[in-house]
């Protein structure tokens, strides 16, 4: 099934609607759709448009929240973690991480270790259902030597070694989340892009004063400028940072709040020009920050930061500040001898904001990443929730959470529900549930030798699509002209199929929705002008925009994306 955005499904009556198109409100309307449940998810951008797709590129566990002791939390996310990635292996594969030791460490090397098998001891059952490529090993401990063999770069001095431990790569997370609303569509969802929740349906007037029930959302669309009203039974908002603007429309005290944190991420060349480092490095500077550094798409992937923000989230950018941070912590460990990162080293920025829950104090770094839902009706709105808190590798876990709340409550007593346990469910385009990923790609090489396609783009789109590719070489196979590369640049590797098959079948409505979430080209740096011209040509007819919209569209787009740049590189830097 596509993903459409079918207007007159609007009219219908639902049992769920979800505000919000993050991972969280995707697993919601996943997990409700699977139970049966008439549901519908609308999000005022594109799917996954914020933190989602804004994340480290991991499903991991959070070795880190052991320091706070958020034990029940790093339980929950390895469980999470082998659900994951048991369920798409076309998506993540198993990474090996090395966190270094030196005398200065703080915490010592002896609780580092410790901590790594406190992890490893959480995730007793990481091995369970996986097959052979994809079990994690025990963790073990590289010597002084090995360290340095493994990441030349590595400042040596008081350097005692490095533990070495597992996690698991999201390579392409906005990829993964369109995987799981894919599967929410199967089973009978309605999704809704740039749909924005602008006001809440009651029963009564909540001028009035007492409580009162919402019985739908006032919706405006963002493509067309159109007005709709969709009647539901409850209302899930998972908005994440704006999830209190999202509140705010009650013109009552609801008592929620968001601790909004933001992590900004660096894309950058090989870090001290080592592109044969293929281990992820957690790098910690004297000064206690840290910063990950994974290789990724033959780049160095940095980050995050954890800074407190008061700004709503749609003004929150990637600014100069944060580069320094993180050229900082990271050039800190670079040894002498090897070049330090500069800024003129950066391809790209991405910068989301984490949903915290609120506690006493405004230090993001140590604030629970635990999650919580709020049933509204104790303030005196009912069948409303909202969501605060959670992360990207818990989404599962925390739909199954607030579906089976919906169920129990008054709202949804007596509607008829169905059996659905998303722990062995694949998401959309996994070829299988728990098999290895490379005997997979053996195939597609091999299949269809008639298409036009070279190996490498061939396996970029199974690893991109599973066994959706084959709607891809379908498109190629009746278009052939529709094989041409975006990109004359090597290492991009999508294909002008890909963007039709983004606006047919996944909702793709703006140029940045397909750049930056249905392709791989608008995450590796800067896209040049005849790439968003090539992919707005193959726009432009599907959308039906004449050639002047096309042509505004891009200069649009090159706009947008030049100001992000030039925010985060600063005038002195160029853009």
């Amino acid at each position: 099934m596509r993903i459409e955005r079918d207007l007159a499904q609007l009219a219908q009556p639902f049992d769920v609607i979800v505000v919000g198109g993050g991972i969280t409100g995707v697993n919601v309307a996943r997990e409700a759709a699977g139970r049966g449940l008439r549901t519908l998810v609308v999000d005022k951008g594109d799917f996954g448009h914020g933190t989602s797709s804004a994340t480290s590129k991991l499903i991991h566990g959070g070795i880190r929240y052991l320091e706070t002791f958020e034990f029940g939390v790093v339980r929950e996310s390895l469980r999470e973690r082998r659900m994951l990635a048991l369920a798409a292996p076309h998506l993540v594969h198993q990474q090996r991480f090395l966190m270094p030791a030196w005398r200065w460490s703080t915490p010592s090397t002896a609780l580092i270790g410790a901590g790594v098998l406190l992890y490893t001891g959480l995730a007793f059952d990481r091995n369970r259902n996986m097959p052979a490529d994809m079990r994690i090993p025990l963790p073990g401990w590289l010597s002084r030597e090995k360290t340095l063999a493994a990441v030349p770069w590595l400042d040596a001095h008081q350097l005692q070694g490095a533990f070495a431990y597992h996690d698991t790569f999201n390579l392409h997370p906005e990829r993964l989340l369109l995987a799981f609303l894919q599967s929410a569509v199967d089973v009978g969802a309605q999704a809704f892009n740039h749909m924005e929740a602008v006001g809440f349906m009651f029963d009564r007037d909540p001028a009035a004063g007492g409580d009162v029930a919402v019985q739908g959302l006032q919706l405006l669309d963002r493509i067309t400028g159109e007005r709709h009203e969709v009647r539901g039974r409850t209302v899930v908002n998972a908005a994440g940072p704006w999830m209190d603007l999202v509140l705010s429309d009650l013109g009552r005290s609801m008592g929620v709040k968001v601790n909004r944190s933001k992590g900004v991420h660096l894309l950058t060349q090989p870090v001290a020009g080592q592109a044969q480092v293929t281990d992820t490095v957690f790098a910690r500077a004297r000064s206690g920050h840290h910063v990950i550094v994974s290789p990724w798409q033959g780049h160095s992937f940095i980050g995050p930061t954890d800074t407190h923000v008061d700004d709503a989230p749609d003004a929150v950018r990637a600014d100069e500040g944060d580069v320094a941070l993180i050229l900082g912590t990271l050039n800190d460990t670079i040894a002498d001898g090897y070049p330090k990162l500069r800024v003129e080293d950066i391809e790209a920025t991405t910068v989301g904001i984490r949903p915290l829950i609120v506690d006493d104090s405004k230090d993001s770094y140590t604030t629970s990443r635990r999650h919580e839902l709020y049933d509204h009706a104790p303030s005196g709105v009912k069948n409303l929730w909202s969501i605060g808190g959670g992360k990207w590798t818990t989404g599962r876990a925390l739909g199954v959470e607030t579906v089976k709340a919906l169920l129990a409550s008054d709202a949804l007593r007596g509607v008829p529900a169905r059996a659905f346990d998303s722990r062995q469910a694949t998401a959309h385009g996994a070829f299988a549930w728990a098999e290895d990923a490379q005997p997979y790609f053996d195939a597609v090489v091999r299949s269809r030798p008639t298409v036009p396609l070279d190996d490498v783009t061939r396996l970029h789109l199974a690893r991109l699509y599973g066994t959706d590719h084959e709607r891809i070489l379908d498109l190629v196979e009746r278009e052939p002209s529709l094989a041409a590369r975006i990109s004359d640049r090597p290492g991009r590797l999508d294909i002008a199929a890909q963007v039709a098959f983004a606006v047919t079948d996944e909702a793709a409505c703006t140029l940045s929705d397909v750049l930056d979430r249905r392709l791989v080209i608008g995450t590796l740096g800067r896209v040049e002008r005849a790439e968003v011209a090539r992919v707005a040509g193959v726009m432009a007819p599907l959308r039906g925009w004449s050639a002047g919209q096309a042509a505004a569209a891009v200069e649009a787009e090159l706009g947008r994306r030049a100001a992000i740049e030039l925010r985060w590189r600063g005038r002195a830097g160029g853009a």
